[in-house]
């Protein structure tokens, strides 16, 4: 299937309530739900939701969560155009723990590997707790420019 960017809509989610958000989730069989002050970005494609990012707010850096792209729709591009598109609008420093086998994914959206204890003292709360159930997860980072 070829990618026409004409026909996809990326832009910062603004509702009253993140329900379609979730709905897209649920629907993917993804654990992954939207709630409070949470950043939310998504992909739209004829007014559905194709992908989605969620970035929780901390005090001078954000922990992204959740990016999920339409299972019909992977292997497109959408999941690094939608991460391009969320660094273009956020300018702090964003934590996430992808899975191991997502690796060369996040480093070819410029995300370093960082040890635990570099990680803010909550997020590496956080990260052991993921690692002790087995996840197998990493811990990276991308800096905005200096």
């Amino acid at each position: 299937m070829t990618l026409d960017p004409s026909q996809y809509h990326f832009k910062e989610y603004i509702g009253e309530h993140f329900r379609p958000v979730n709905q897209f989730y649920k629907k993917q069989k993804h654990k992954g739900s939207a709630s409070g002050d949470e950043r939310v970005f998504i992909i739209e494609h004829d007014n559905d939701i194709v992908a989605a990012v969620r970035l929780v707010p901390f005090d001078d850096y954000y922990w992204l969560r959740s990016l999920y792209v339409e299972k019909t729709r992977q292997g497109q591009s959408l999941g690094s155009q939608l991460l391009a598109y969320v660094h273009e609008h956020i300018h702090h420093t964003i934590f996430c723990f992808p899975y191991l086998h997502l690796d060369h994914f996040y480093q070819q959206a410029e995300y370093v590997l960082v040890t635990p204890d570099n990680l803010p003292q909550n997020l590496e709360q956080l990260y052991q707790r993921y690692n002790r159930k087995g996840q197998g997860i990493l811990a990276m980072a991308k800096y905005p420019p200096a």
